[in-house]
């Protein structure tokens, strides 16, 4: 007897086993490859000497196989080893010992039927480690394998969890939080209707009207983060007045289910969530992973949630999408109140590097650093607006992320040699974050600065971690200068987007919290809050006096 691995004895598996399965496990339609009959395989070197398929006991778990032997007059249960067409190894439990070619009494049953009842012929007998193994072989006809391994499928169905037709073990059965499971499933009508309204609104539309002349989105600057945002656009008068009907229609409705669901999700316990989460995302994942933001915070292309390509959405990229529905859910997410608060944390640090410009330090530059640096929005925002005899500036981007540091360095080295700003200075330091928090020296002598800015590096600190970094950030300032650090607050209206579809996590802190862990790290510093426009995203502010 050989044995041989692989749920089907080492058969090629059937259509139905490599089909991609649906949310019980049976197979959904794919497309197969017809093939010529004289291009069908045989077999190969001894497989070419046909023998039927031989399974393991385990192979066909979950059955239940019982086993009943009679030899010499003494019936005892036999454990079954192996079962193929032809016969079966056993563990011969039997106090008699078999021999080659004895006849022996047999009765297979299956899940308590009877499969076979009548003589079969020893034909091997071995000891092993585990006792004594034996050969069976039947001496009238075949068994009939196929049935058992069709009634094995159908029982591993049935008793996989995740593929149960039982309702309390499915990963989506929410219990209560019928509020919840209301505005999910309202959502996604929503939004079925209004991608079969956009895409029939496309398909009536020149190209041009839904996608631009190809232009559209270079660097548009967003102007106003309240009550939304509004985009300069320089576009023909159809497409602009379509893109203020999504503004004026479509985005608000959004904001409205986004804020209601995460309501509702809040009354959830931790133990909840994740039921919550499989709840939500089986609904909405393949409609709302169709807004460009919200696509690439979900799947992370370059390893961490955030990265500069998402900001750069939300500064200035308001309508990418590949269609029009994509294009519209990808507007509401940029509008959103955390998208809202990424612009307004920029438009903070304009407002301080401006106030600074206006009573410069004398004798020596005003010297700014931006620690994780992503885009440098602010920094490309502020060179546009620099009067080009101003006083002398000079800003140092960090950032780990090279390709974030790379497309910073492109634009705003651009802007200062276009406009002439020659009483700029720009220095690019990529370097770890790890290496920051244990080097407090590492800015050597760049600094001291008279503003040190850090918008969202700390939503991912821990209290701790933020604490020591503060220490640093204070001991790089000059007397009278000031670290402002940035950090959302628990009640993002967009929590539930960004916890059960981007899996995007934040460290949430209350303003009493973001004072908390600076004073912590700085017990001498003057602490106090910056509000922002989006009440969401404030900064924490140390004062060297």
């Amino acid at each position: 007897m050989t044995e041989t691995s692989g749920a089907r004895g080492g058969r090629a598996p059937s259509a139905a086993a490599t089909a991609p399965t649906g949310p019980i496990g049976f197979a959904t339609a794919q497309v197969h490859t017809l093939r010529n009959y004289e291009e069908l395989d045989g077999g190969q070197g001894r497989e070419v000497f046909f023998r039927a398929d031989r399974f393991r006991s385990d192979e066909l778990a979950p059955l239940e196989l019982k086993l009943t032997l009679a030899h010499q007059g003494q019936t005892f249960a036999g454990e079954i080893l192996d079962l193929a067409a032809g016969g079966l190894g056993v563990h011969w439990q039997g106090e008699t010992s078999p021999r080659v070619d004895d006849a022996v009494e047999m009765e297979l049953h299956v899940e308590g039927r009877l499969m076979h009842k009548g003589e079969v012929r020893v034909t091997s007998v071995r000891d092993t480690i585990v006792g004594p193994v034996t050969g069976l072989a039947f001496t009238r006809g075949y068994l009939d394998i196929e049935p058992l391994v069709q009634l094995r499928d159908v029982r591993q169905w049935r008793g996989s969890a995740d593929r149960s037709f039982a309702i309390e073990d499915a990963p989506w059965n929410v219990q209560g939080h019928s509020d919840f499971r209301a505005l999910v499933g309202s959502f996604r009508l929503f939004l079925e209707d209004a991608k079969q309204h956009f895409d029939e609104m496309a398909a009536a539309s020149p190209w041009y009207l839904v996608h631009g002349d190809g232009n559209s989105g270079r660097d548009e600057i967003a102007v106003a983060v309240t009550p939304g945002p509004q985009w300069v656009h320089e576009e023909h008068p159809a497409r602009a007045a379509m893109i203020e009907r999504i503004q004026t229609e479509f985005v608000p409705a959004v904001l409205d289910y986004f804020g209601r669901i995460d309501n509702a999700m809040r009354l959830a316990s931790d133990d909840e969530m994740p039921t919550l989460k499989h709840y939500s995302q089986r609904h909405l994942d393949a409609l709302m992973l169709q807004a460009p933001l919200l696509h690439r915070a979900r799947t992370k292309p370059l390893g961490y949630p955030g990265d500069f390509e998402c900001m750069n959405y939300m500064y200035y990229k308001p309508f990418e999408g590949q269609t029009l529905f994509a294009k519209a859910l990808h507007m509401a997410a940029c509008a959103s109140t955390p998208a809202q608060g990424v612009r307004a944390r920029k438009n903070s640090v304009k407002e301080r590097v401006h106030a600074a410009l206006a009573q410069p330090p004398v004798g020596r530059p005003l010297r700014i650093a931006s620690i994780a640096s992503g885009p440098a929005q602010e920094t490309y925002e502020l060179l546009l607006e620099l009067a080009p005899d101003g006083p002398p500036v000079e800003i140092v981007l960090f950032d780990q992320d090279r390709l974030a540091l790379s497309f910073a360095q492109r634009r705003t080295s651009d802007i200062v040699r276009r406009r002439g700003l020659k009483h700029v200075r720009l220095v690019f330091l990529h370097d770890s974050i790890k290496r920051l928090l244990t080097d407090p020296t590492m800015f050597g002598t760049l600094g001291p600065f008279d503003l040190l800015f850090s918008t969202g590096l700390f939503d991912y600190l821990k209290p701790r971690t933020a604490s020591i970094l503060c220490g640093h950030f204070f001991a790089n300032l000059t007397d009278g200068g000031a670290a402002y650090v940035g950090n959302m607050m628990p009640w993002n209206p967009a929590r539930w987007v960004f916890e059960h579809h981007l899996e995007w996590t934040l460290l949430y802190r209350s303003h009493a919290e973001m004072l908390a862990f600076a004073q912590d790290g700085v017990p001498q510093a003057r602490v106090s809050v910056l509000p922002d426009a989006s009440g969401v995203n404030p900064f924490v502010v140390l004062h060297k006096e």
